[in-house]
């Protein structure tokens, strides 16, 4: 929704991550994650969800603009390009790592055609 090209929608998106930092439980607590339930005949992205049902939490990427900065941002219409996140590194290259050394170790631990353990 903060990327949305019409003005209003972005303003709910940061009205609404606003409203999770003031009732938010604060930085030092593990959240939980929910799966909401979708409602699959929605019209516009912002209500394929329930957002009074849900617990909302504030973005982690958005942590270090404060809410002013947040609202003007999204009024003085500055592109997502232009905003300051914080950069998270990519695991996409560990990720693949992993997989090929899961999957030579699985090849190893059952038969390739029989399907038979052979440990």
């Amino acid at each position: 929704m903060l990327t949305d090209e019409r003005c209003h929608i972005r303003t709910l998106a940061a009205r609404r991550i606003i409203k999770a930092r003031e009732i938010g439980p604060g930085d030092n607590c593990v959240r939980r994650f929910v799966i909401p339930i979708v409602n699959i005949r929605a019209t516009n992205n912002k209500d394929f969800i329930d957002w009074q049902a849900c617990n909302v939490t504030p973005l982690t990427v958005l942590r270090h603009i404060n809410s002013n900065q947040l609202l003007k941002m999204i009024q003085d219409d500055v592109p997502m390009n232009d905003w300051d996140f914080i950069k998270f590194p990519s695991h996409t290259k560990a990720i693949e790592r992993i997989e090929k050394l899961v999957t030579e170790a699985s090849r190893k631990r059952v038969g390739r055609r029989t399907g038979m353990d052979l440990s």
